[in-house]
């Protein structure tokens, strides 16, 4: 059970600002992103741990995989970002108040499988020099 709790995003799930990918998806969204043009890869920023991949972009730009999820900032909390599906049952403000005074760095992804918090605030710009690096860290 996550510590928060998550329910169905109510009404129409916003425009997608970031894609996350976790697992042998990850492997999937690196494959499509080789395949980008050096125009393509310009319009996206990428966060990553060992366990997950951000992809931050217009949606359009955010290559389609089978697998991958989307996030998007909160239209009223700019800087707290989260899945288009789903979302805290808490009021979302205080779930911001409450990571801002733990030290979460602004902004940031919570995410809700595994749960967690990620700072989004310094991704790295994806080129070829970056993909292949991340190619290399992800495996």
């Amino acid at each position: 059970m996550n510590a928060l709790g998550w329910i169905a995003r109510p009404g129409a799930a916003p425009e997608p600002g970031g894609q996350v990918s976790q697992g042998a998806v990850m492997r999937q969204v690196l494959a499509r992103l080789a395949l980008y043009s050096d125009a393509q890869l310009d319009a996206l920023t990428a966060v990553a741990t060992r366990d997950m991949l951000v992809l931050l972009g217009r949606g359009a730009a955010l290559p389609w995989v089978d697998g991958a999820r989307y996030c998007a900032p909160d239209p009223l909390q700019r800087m707290l970002w989260l899945p288009t599906d789903v979302v805290p049952q808490l009021p979302l403000d205080l779930v911001l108040a409450n990571l801002s005074a733990r030290g979460a760095s602004l902004p940031f992804l919570l995410w809700n499988e595994p749960e967690q918090v990620l700072p989004i605030g310094q991704p790295i710009q994806l080129n070829r020099a970056s993909l292949a690096w991340l190619g290399q860290e992800l495996e």
